[in-house]
């Protein structure tokens, strides 16, 4: 738990998946899992302990919430079990409960100090001075939805968990004798020298007859269909649209300022570092030689104390009023203090002061006036889709629902999912209406939907679908020419692959490659891997094709995009595990977490079977009624 607070950037869902690919072993599924009736509770029984069904929904809930924000914020619930989530959400439950049973069953777990300094520790808790906050440590919490008695019960579990997994795992080391050939099978590079052949340089075939054509347009039918189109009718109010005759009056716009007043005033910064001493005296001493310092860091380690970088901050950045007065009160870059506060004794070093900057009411009236429209608009906007929602409520058509919010439908004859009509043009500009076309293509044929916000709450829509055309072969006539090009297209690549052929062969036979190639230029590439990498030049099929080459000198044709590369290898660069010792290790310590994987799953599969696992599904989607 502590982990996610630590590595902000990762979030929730990355634990929950870290979770999923390490403890999610192959063991579900199998035929020994007891499906007991819905009524039966508990929903799961591992071992000794029980989980409720309600207490795997709100799991569920949870883990959608955070798998949601990878979707923009519109994973339904339903997606989510169409994804396995709820199997994924069961499977997670299960192994955490195996493993604090073996925890606790080893007799592990962490004692109140631990707990308590790798809290304190943790930087999502601290707040500017870089100390532990129990302000910051609550507030943190409360976001994540967590009690401090939550946490504290599945950080304790986290660290047995943990421990459980140091018990299985401690100790295991993977010797050269299995390191090393993996190491220079693995790190190997080649280099080769490459013809390109390319297809837009062979001259046109001459034009096909009609029947080839035809029969081309029938073989590759899936490069010619039209896509599913669907005819619509729509009731759509934006707060866009709202706003032609909203009129703000130069009161509510001064009004407006002096309460934002504060947030057009852009306060002073300043760079500020600190170093803090248990002691006055040698805080005044440390004070007195910063000043010649050219490193503050270290002649504060030196002097015996530690220093921290503050930033940029402003005076509220400064939570203690006494540290905040000093470091603004200063009145030129330099060293300050010593300043005592109930954590020691502050010597600070301001490096730089940038001033604070008032915007008059000229400077942001448009920004006022916009954002006071805007708040009108919404309000209107409020207002109707109140109205929509009665009008759909009493069973009114869409004409009837127009009518109620005084717009005029939108009537559709012909859209695809991507906004344009059949005739591939784009249609009423529908496709930046945030939310509304995947709706549309959402809805069965003849159904309405309800009345639906826009994503990032722009606006209301309700639609009826009138017609839906699934997707189908153009008639030739219609894409004769996209026919004809992609039929180009294909005999050029053809004759692109037949030169590089014959080339290969004139090189296999002795002559170089440049005198093959001709106008052609050769590159050589730079050293590559037997696996495809993104950082490397080559292509992974010409990789590929060159490490099958027992020698150097092996030739080989390979087909890419828009043509064919002939290749020849030049060069065999074995990799050596003493000069190469940073990615040694670091493959090393691959193998060695593959391993311990492997351990882990086998441990967890045992555990499986040794607590036994029920678990009631019926009672389990009882929570998810339809």
């Amino acid at each position: 738990m502590l982990d996610s607070f630590r590595k902000a950037s990762q979030s929730w869902f990355i634990k929950i998946l870290f979770g999923l690919l390490i403890l999610s072993f192959g063991v579900w599924g199998i035929g020994d899992v007891v499906r007991e009736r819905a009524e039966t509770k508990p929903a799961i029984t591992v071992g000794k302990q029980s989980i409720t069904a309600n207490e795997v929904a709100e799991q569920f809930r949870r883990d959608t919430e955070r798998l949601s924000a990878m979707f923009g914020g519109r994973l339904t619930t339903e997606q989510a079990r169409q994804f396995g989530l709820l199997q994924r959400t069961v499977e997670q439950l299960v192994n955490r409960t195996l493993l604090d049973q073996a925890a606790g069953d080893l007799g592990l777990g962490a004692d109140q100090e631990t707990l308590r300094r790798m809290i304190a520790n943790t930087p999502a808790f601290q707040n500017e001075l870089k100390v532990f906050d129990k302000s910051v440590y609550e507030r943190t919490l409360a976001r994540a939805g967590l009690t401090e008695r939550q946490f504290l019960a599945m950080e304790k579990s986290d660290i047995a968990r943990d421990q459980v997994s140091q018990v299985i795992t401690s100790g295991l080391t993977v010797p050269d004798i299995q390191a090393d050939p993996l190491f220079r099978y693995r790190r190997e590079t080649r280099v080769a020298e490459v013809l390109a052949f390319r297809a837009d340089r062979v001259p046109a075939p001459p034009k096909p007859d009609d029947a080839t054509l035809a029969q081309y347009h029938k073989d590759h039918s899936s490069q010619f269909m039209s896509p599913e189109l669907r005819a619509f009718t729509a009731v759509i109010v934006r707060a866009q649209d709202l706003t032609s005759d909203i009129k703000i009056p130069d009161s509510d716009v001064e009004k407006s300022y002096q309460i934002r007043q504060a947030e057009f005033q852009t306060p002073e910064t300043r760079a500020v570092q600190q170093a803090v001493f248990a002691d006055a005296a040698k805080a005044k001493a440390f004070a007195d030689s910063a000043r010649q310092a050219a490193d503050f860091a270290a002649a504060a380690k030196a002097a015996g104390g530690e220093a921290s970088d503050l930033g940029k901050v402003d005076r509220n950045g400064l939570p203690l009023p006494a540290l905040a007065d000093a470091a603004f009160g200063a009145p030129t870059p330099g060293i300050v203090g010593p300043v005592e506060s109930p954590l020691g004794f502050h010597v600070l070093k301001i490096s730089q002061i940038q001033p604070g900057k008032n915007r008059s009411l000229a400077d942001v009236r448009d920004q006022i006036v916009r954002d006071l429209t805007h708040d009108e608009a919404t309000n209107r906007l409020y207002a109707l889709s109140t109205k929509m929602e009665d009008a759909v409520g009493s069973g009114a058509g869409i004409e009837e629902i127009a009518n109620a919010v005084g717009v005029k439908p939108l009537k559709v004859d012909a859209i695809d999912e991507r906004g344009n009509g059949a005739n591939g043009k784009p249609v009423a500009d529908l496709a930046s209406i945030p939310g509304f076309l995947p709706k549309v293509f959402q809805l069965d044929q003849g159904s309405t939907s309800d009345v639906t916000g826009l994503d990032n709450n722009s606006g209301y829509f309700v639609v009826h679908v009138d017609s839906v055309s699934q997707p189908a072969l153009k008639p030739l006539e219609q894409v004769k020419d996209q026919v004809l090009g992609a039929w180009v297209g294909e005999q050029r690549e053809k004759t692109a692959r037949q030169q590089a052929e014959a080339a290969a062969e004139r090189v296999r036979k002795g002559e170089t490659m440049a005198a093959v190639g001709g106008s052609i230029k050769v590159e050589t590439t730079q050293p590559f891997l037997r696996a495809s990498d993104e950082r490397q030049s080559v292509p992974p099929l010409l990789a590929s094709e060159m490490f099958k080459q027992p020698e150097v000198g092996g030739v080989a044709v390979v087909t890419v995009p828009g043509g064919a590369m002939v290749a020849r290898l030049t060069a065999i660069q074995a990799a050596d595990p003493k000069s190469q010792s940073p990615q040694f290790d670091r493959m090393r310590e691959q193998i060695g977490q593959s391993v311990a994987n492997d351990l882990m799953q086998q441990y967890v599969a045992q555990l499986f079977k040794d607590y036994g696992v029920h678990v009631n599904n019926a009672a389990i989607e009882a929570q998810f009624p339809k």
